[in-house]
Formats: C-alpha cells, structure tokens, sequence
C-alpha cells in the first residue's frame, strides 16, 4: 500500500515537472516571439520613416524643379496702365499719321490721297492688332482691357467720322480731301490752290459739327493741283 503510494506521488511530482518545464518553454517561446515582433516592428517603423523622408525628398525637389520651369518659361508683357503701353501706342500712331498727312514731300505727289488713304488705313490697322493682341494677353489686367477696347473703338468712330467730314466736303464741291482726326486737332488737306473765306467758313462748319473740336484746333492745308 505505501509502495503504491509512493510510486502514485512520483508520477504526480514528474507531471508537475513536466509542466513547469512546458509552461517555462512557453513563457520563453512567447518572450522570444515578442522580441522578434518587436524588432521587426521596429525596422518596418525605420524603413517606413526612411521611405517617408525619400518621399519627402523627391517632392521638394520636384517643387523646386516647377518653381525652375516657371521661372525659365518665355513671359508675356504684362501691361499695368494705359500710360505704359496703350495710350503710348496711340500717341505715336496718330504722330506717324500727322506727319505722313502734313509732309511736304508727300503732298506733292500727284497720287497723294490715294496714298495717304492706304497708309493712314495701314498704320491704323496695326495699332487695332497691338491693341487686340492686349486684350487677349491673360495677363493684362481688366482695366487695361477695358482701356484697350476703348481706344479700338475709338479708332473706329475717328475713321467712320473722317469718311464722313470727307463726304460732306465732297458735297459742298471739294472734290478731293482727306481728313486725319487727331488727339488734340483735325487735319484737312484739300485739293485746291486757294481758299475763299466762304469756303473756309464752309469747311470749319462741317468739320466742327461733326467733332467735338473748335476751329482753333482745326487746320486746313491746300494741295496745289
């Protein structure tokens, strides 16, 4: 009986044993494991990290590569007031249409008016296309548009106005003319010798009711025929 005994308490013992040395490999096998995660988890944060900071790196370097682009690339000129470009533009237009219209050595020429009328038409015609040409810049800021459509209209109603005065002369026996509005005067040269003041008068009063000018500021040129 106490052999029995004995022998029952020695099997218990060595499964008590047994177990302590499982759950002893088990607690190691799990701390092991922890260890490992713990590692890897730690190189995924690293490499994670050096990857984000790689990212980071090409997408400076592409901002500075656009910032690069953008300074490289051809501009167009901006305009920022009608003094800088348009009212420029006009003002030499008109000075070249004065001049070609008043120049002796033009006047002389037997085919003059048909002259002056193509280049008059011409050197218009080029001021209307700079002035397109700023209305169309996405650049150009709204008020300079707006100073630009006005001044193209303008354009337009001084040569409907011109052809107009031109006409009306025509009518009253002046049967070659040509009329050149300007910003501050009109010019008018007449084929003719000599003026009576009847005609003067004739001129002044078409010329005057039809602009917005006084006939201080109107000049009459005869063309000899």
């Amino acid at each position: 009986m106490l052999k029995n005994k004995g022998g029952l308490i020695m099997i218990i013992r060595k499964k008590t044993i047994y177990l302590a040395s499982l759950i002893l490999i088990l607690v190691m096998l799990g701390f092991i494991n922890h260890e490992l995660s713990k590692d890897s988890i730690t190189e995924s944060s690293n490499d994670y990290q050096k990857y984000e900071e790689e990212l980071t790196e090409v997408s400076t370097e592409e901002s500075e590569l656009v910032e690069i682009v953008d300074d490289n690339t051809e501009t167009i000129e901006v305009v920022d007031s009608k003094d800088n470009e348009i009212n420029t533009l006009s003002k030499e237009t008109n000075a070249e249409i004065g001049e070609t219209l008043t120049s002796e050595q033009n006047i002389e020429k037997s085919n003059y008016f048909a002259e002056y009328r193509l280049s008059r038409d011409k050197m218009r015609s080029e001021l209307i296309d700079r002035l397109n040409d700023i209305v169309k810049n996405d650049k150009s800021s709204k008020e300079v548009v707006e100073d630009a459509q006005k001044e193209i209209i303008e354009i337009g109603k001084n040569s409907e106005k011109e052809l107009l005065i031109e006409g009306l002369l025509g009518s009253k026996g002046f049967d070659e003319s040509i009329v050149f509005i300007g910003e501050s005067d009109v010019r008018i040269v007449i084929s003719k010798n000599e003026f009576s003041k009847k005609e003067v008068a004739q001129i002044l009063e078409i010329v005057t009711s039809e602009t917005e000018f006084k006939a201080d500021n109107i000049k009459i040129i005869n063309k000899n025929s």
